[in-house]
């Protein structure tokens, strides 16, 4: 049942998951996105101040409301309160996140089917750090040097509403907001510790000037996570400092720096998941896989206030990040060095055309990186003979506008379009031969409508396209002259939703479908042989995006206490149309049911407990579609006292029955004796606990 006609079906079944009445879903005209209202409790609560460079969680919530599309704002009251360690845990609740470990600090990262096949790395979001780009030039990039602590809260914007970030892929982009001296002031020290022999400490201190202000955070990680050869230490530094030179002028300057070394378990065969899963394969502890990464991140960032509510930002950046990778036989060791550096600016404000209102905004934004890509010979784990010597150059260039056009006060029409031009380009200082190099442009255009009915209920629609130039991983292809002939991903999406609160329950959902053309997909030939990519035919991708809260009760026991359920689901279909080898298989690499639930109970002793629980459905490894990663259910805790304003516990538990289950794996063509150790085991049972104090 490869078809549009999968979406009404699965709207109803995705009412009757989450318990939801046929009078909740006609109340459901009210929502207000459950994170969204969440962060609005959470602002007041904690008294989060905006500056000109850092609008404070109230005014991102109102930037989110005004997006014709998917998008969330997860705060930090999420994800502080519990042991984090990738983006499985902070954007966990997420409706549309699919974020799943791999090892330690390195997930698999996919919204509405991005980068769905790449079993390894990023593909197919634009990740960032204060509006700062993680990823490198070309695209890919790494997940491990987030640190979450230093974070006072992460935004979400699903598929083609993040065009103030440059934003071109499928999936969308994600944005971490540091804490500053103004959002965070004082001095905090937290202590956690694991299983596993796991510990971390955090130190941060923020502190207000008459005319500045400076957020120091320093974090430290050691753990041996649950599988052999999957040990990782860390220490991560974020700092900014904000210097209001007026009233109407602020410019922040920002410092990043890590340390991460970290082992890699690989991926097993679906019985040794179910069996032993703490097993690593056995060529990572041969060969000593490690992925360590030494980086310096800087940038600055400058908002100017023009009156009148408009503004304009401007800002630069530059990375510099070391990657010693020893990897498996056959691809080698992997030593690169990278220089990336970036200029932005961008308008925005409100004016009136006659009696109506109008809101716009655009800008640029720009990146340049430079990579120097050696290749040796992995001799356990050490640097052997030199196979590969490249110079990888990326450029990317986005030209952006975007216009609110309020046909009346409660509906207003939007309209934009990027133009995007990107190049790449290796040079082979072994072999002069197999350079190649690559220029790619579009323009994707932008229209949709938002309507207010209420001060608490919205509803949208947006159609947008996407473009998503190859990667260096995907162009540079072991044995090949010049670049692999590769196109890069299209996609036209179109998507209806709404967003609001009814009472006692608030939601966020979102139906949408993508046509793709020339879909980036890649699949596993062989144990330690680097996934080939291919280009596809036809391709959909579709599904449903739904966030649904309950405040179940307030005053239960005695006065100020509360029960709220919180809900997350996701229906993924993703197929081929057509194909002339898969026909309409699904594509392989994601289960189409996933749900993820939490009941939290809050006294106004300050004390809390939230039992939660994820279900995923079994999910097709291989494009053939004869070989499935088994379904999985398993439970976990979130439990904490706050002893006095200054000092807060929490205890956390994962997988608390411990059930065997794989949690991700890495996709093929078709199974064969050689290509199926492929899967990546969830984790043990697991608790930790720690301690935050606040001076």
């Amino acid at each position: 049942m490869n078809n549009l006609s999968r979406l009404p079906v699965l709207a109803v079944f995705t009412v009757a998951l989450l318990g939801a009445s046929t009078d909740l879903i006609l109340a459901a005209e009210n929502n207000t996105t459950i994170q969204l209202k969440e962060v609005q409790v959470i602002a007041d609560k904690e008294k989060i101040k905006s500056t000109l460079t850092v609008p404070s969680n109230q005014d991102a919530l109102k930037e989110i409301q005004s997006t014709p599309g998917g998008a969330n704002i997860v705060a930090e009251e999420k994800f502080e309160k519990k042991y984090t360690q990738s983006f499985a845990d902070t954007l966990a609740l997420t409706p549309g996140v699919y974020a799943q470990k791999r090892f330690g600090e390195e997930v698999r990262f996919s919204m509405r089917g991005s980068g769905l096949s790449r079993g390894f790395h990023m593909l197919g979001i634009k990740l960032l750090q204060d509006g700062i780009p993680f990823n490198l030039a070309d695209g890919s990039g790494d997940f491990q040097e987030s640190d979450f602590l230093a974070q006072q809260r992460i935004e979400v914007y699903k598929g083609g509403n993040s065009l103030q970030y440059g934003g071109t892929a499928l999936g969308g982009t994600v944005n971490m907001i540091t804490k500053n001296g103004i959002s965070h002031p004082g001095q905090q020290v937290r202590l956690e510790t694991g299983s596993d022999d796991t510990f971390r400490f955090h130190l941060q201190t923020g502190h207000e000037f008459e005319s500045s202000d400076l957020f120091l955070s320093l974090s430290g990680t050691t753990s041996d996570d649950f599988r052999d050869h999957s040990e990782q230490e860390n220490i991560k530094f974020n700092g900014n400092f904000g210097l209001r030179l007026s009233d109407q002028v602020e410019s922040r300057f920002y410092f990043t720096t890590n340390i991460i070394s970290q082992e890699l378990p690989g991926e097993i065969p679906i019985n040794t998941v179910l069996t032993l899963p703490e097993t690593a394969n056995p060529d990572a502890i041969l060969s000593d896989w490690q992925r360590d990464i030494n980086s310096v991140r800087l940038a600055n960032k400058t908002t100017f206030d023009l009156g009148n509510g408009r503004f304009v930002d401007v800002g630069a950046f530059i990375n510099h990040k070391n990657l010693f990778h020893p990897i498996t036989r056959f691809v080698g060791v992997i030593d690169q060095e990278s220089v990336d550096f970036g200029f932005f600016a961008q308008g925005y404000g409100s004016y009136n055309i006659g009696q109506f209102e109008n809101n716009f905004r655009a800008g640029f934004t720009t990146q340049f990186g430079h990579t120097n890509a050696l290749l040796f010979s992995n001799i356990g784990g050490q640097r052997g003979a030199l196979r590969s010597d490249q110079d990888q150059y990326a450029q990317t260039a986005v030209i952006y506008g975007e216009n609110h056009f309020f046909v009346i006060p409660e509906l207003a029409l939007i309209t934009g379009g990027q133009i995007v031009v990107a190049g790449r380009e290796a040079d082979n200082n072994l072999m002069p031969a197999r350079s190649d190099s690559e220029t790619y442009a579009t323009f994707n255009p932008r229209v949709g409508l938002l309507y207010q009915h209420s001060d608490s209920i919205q509803f949208f629609a947006n159609i947008t396209r996407s473009y998503e130039p190859p990667d260096f991983i995907n162009l540079t292809q072991a044995g090949t002259m010049g670049f692999i002939p590769l196109d890069a991903q299209r996609a036209w999406t179109g998507e209806i939703g709404t967003r609001g609160q009814y009472g006692p329950v608030s939601w966020d959902l979102v139906f949408y479908r993508a046509w793709l053309d020339d879909e980036l997909l890649q699949f596993a030939t062989g144990p330690g042989i680097p996934a080939s990519t291919f280009n596809a035919d036809d391709t959909i991708h579709q599904g449903i995006e739904v966030g649904l809260n309950f405040m179940l009760g307030q005053n239960l026991l005695m006065g100020g206490d509360s029960l709220r359920w919180s809900n997350a689901y996701t229906f993924s279909d993703f197929y081929f149309d057509g194909d002339v080898q898969y026909g309409n298989n699904t594509i392989a690499g994601q289960p189409p049911h996933f749900f993820q639930t939490e009941l939290r109970y809050e006294h106004k002793n300050g004390w809390y407990i939230a039992p939660n629980a994820e279900v995923a459905s079994s999910a097709f490894v291989d494009f053939s579609n004869t070989l499935k990663a088994p379904d999985y259910a398993i439970m976990g805790f979130t439990a904490g006292y706050r002893v006095n304003e200054n000092i807060d516990l929490f205890v956390s538990g994962r997988n608390l029955l411990d059930e065997e289950y794989a949690a991700t794996f890495s996709t093929i063509a078709s199974p064969n004796p050689f290509n199926t150790s492929t899967f990546f085991p969830g984790d043990d049972r697991r608790l930790f606990g720690g301690v935050t104090v606040n001076f």
